[in-house]
Parts: C-alpha cells; sequence; structure tokens
C-alpha cells in the first residue's frame, strides 16, 4: 500500500496513482458525526425514493432540521417519510462519517489502481462529485 503514502500536508509526488491527471492534495475526513457529502453548489436535485417526485425542497428543510437535532427524516410529497439517506440524490450524495478526499483534481476519474485498493481495504465506496 505504498502507493498511498502521502505527507502529513496530504501531498504526494505521485498523485496520478490516485486519480487520473492528478489532485493536490488527498485527505481523510473525519468530522465525528454522521454528515452529508454532496454537490454544494447548485444543480442539486434530490427525488423520491418511492415516485421519483422532486422533493429538493422538502430536503432542504430536513436536512437543516435534522442538523439542529431532528430526526434524519423528510415528510415526502408522495405522503410518506422516508430516511434522508432513501433519497435519490442528483448529482450523487451520501451520509458517511468519513470520506477520502481529493482536492484539486484534474479529472474525476479514480484510476483504477485506487479503486481496487478501496474495494479491498474498505469495500465498497461511492465517488461524490463536490463543487466548493
Amino acid at each position: 500500500m505504498d502507493r498511498w503514502a502521502v505527507d502529513i500536508r496530504g501531498y504526494s509526488e505521485n498523485m496520478d496513482r490516485y486519480i487520473d491527471g492528478g489532485a493536490a492534495r488527498v485527505w481523510v475526513d473525519r468530522p465525528g458525526r454522521i454528515v452529508l457529502y454532496a454537490n454544494q453548489s447548485g444543480g442539486f436535485r434530490v427525488r423520491c425514493p418511492v415516485s421519483d417526485a422532486i422533493l429538493s425542497a422538502e430536503f432542504g428543510r430536513a436536512h437543516r432540521d435534522w442538523k439542529a437535532g431532528g430526526p434524519r427524516t423528510v415528510r415526502c410529497v408522495c405522503g410518506e417519510v422516508h430516511p434522508l439517506e432513501a433519497c435519490v440524490f442528483s448529482p450523487p450524495g451520501a451520509f458517511a462519517t468519513w470520506a477520502i478526499v481529493f482536492a484539486s483534481v484534474n479529472s474525476v476519474v479514480l484510476s483504477e489502481r485506487a479503486v481496487a485498493d478501496l474495494n479491498e481495504c474498505v469495500g465498497p465506496f461511492q465517488t461524490i462529485l463536490r463543487r466548493p
């Protein structure tokens, strides 16, 4: 696993080993709680997992309520109550307690070696794209 060797600041001489075209930095983000990893700069849509109806506004309110201590659920336009993580995100998003973050990337494609290493070390994972 020396391929994943980075210095304390998250820099490596061979970032293109991890992501096609390279990246400026890589680090493990561990906020100490469950967070939503998702695009945070416009164009983010949320759909009902049952009816496929758009519920971006309802999700936004429910997400804020959850962050303030409420339940991690949304009352959907379909009439049901869904866990926030059951909603369908476009572009993809995910709730997690940690993430491997690549900053200032030159591509959005992980290298084949990185995918194989991550599957071996952490199991199934999801790639989430985020613009600052």
